[in-house]
């Protein structure tokens, strides 16, 4: 018997939907160690966890997602620093995505009593994994530096034939169009917005990154994640305006997170939004 998932909800609290939330959020303890280190370059400096606050060696225990922070109530245990609530933000979205893609691309078959895999689902759900995964990181160090670092656009970008080969869906064609496409039309943009303001708009980091959505996903995603990225960049935008008064139109957001966030949402649920777009 082929298991269908037709229900998020019922899959989030199914022993399988457990088990990829809590791998999940294991993931995003490492996420948070790669948003940390990545922008001060220290990456491979400290094999062990360490306090930023005091420098102490933080043990494995206060190293379980979620559950720490919220034991610690936010607090360092060696020296009782504020912890960010960014941490068990991670890890509560990664937790959500994993059990969210797998929904969108179960590949764990029951037939005749034994289980067996998709092959094709499961490369679609690996490729799912590892692209929400860059995009997640890339969007919460943009939001604290405003930047997208290149050591992770870049690699996206190069991998796009190892991605092609073994996508069962994405074509050469697609991906290629997708980055000249992707990284094209921002960097004319950018550009265009240069030359008539004589600032930058758009960083080059965004031109990376939709270069290496449009790889990853193909062409076909370029314009929908370009309308919902702006669309959600507005709406945030106008709201930090209306509530809290000291900003203007003026006032540069980061739209990495935003863009990822699109690319994230045509991931699953593509035709959707682009039959949403239309209809908008």
């Amino acid at each position: 018997m082929h298991v269908q998932w037709t229900d998020l909800g019922s899959l989030l609290t199914s022993p399988l939907g457990v088990f990829w939330f809590v791998l999940g959020t294991f993931f995003g303890s490492f996420f948070n160690v790669c948003i940390y280190r990545i922008p001060l370059k220290i990456f491979w400096k400290n094999k062990r966890s360490h306090c930023p606050a005091c420098n102490a060696l933080i043990p494995f225990w206060y190293n379980i997602p979620l559950v720490s922070w919220l034991v610690l109530r936010g607090r360092a245990a060696c020296c009782g620093a504020s912890i960010s609530v960014r941490y068990p933000l991670v890890e509560l979205l990664s937790g959500l995505l994993f059990v969210t893609i797998y929904h969108c691309f179960p590949f764990v078959l029951g037939w005749q009593g034994h289980l067996q895999l998709d092959p094709a689902n499961f490369l679609r759900f690996m490729h799912a994994i590892v692209f929400v995964s860059l995009l997640l990181i890339c969007s919460f160090i943009d939001l604290q530096y405003m930047i997208i670092p290149d050591v992770i656009s870049l690699p996206m970008i190069a991998v796009t034939p190892l991605v092609v080969y073994l996508h069962p869906d994405l074509d050469w064609k697609s991906a290629l169009f997708g980055i000249l496409l992707g990284g094209g039309l921002f960097y004319a943009v950018a550009w265009l917005y240069f030359l008539l303001r004589r600032e930058a708009g758009l960083g080059m980091g965004d031109v990376k990154l939709l270069a290496a959505i449009g790889g990853w996903l193909g062409y076909q995603s370029i314009i929908t994640t370009i309308f919902w990225g702006s669309l959600l960049g507005s709406f945030v935008g106008l709201g930090l305006i209306v509530f809290k008064g000291k900003m203007s139109l003026k006032t540069r957001l980061p739209f990495g997170p935003f863009l990822s966030l699109a690319a994230i949402l045509y991931l699953l649920w593509g035709h959707q939004l682009s039959d949403m777009m239309i209809a908008f």
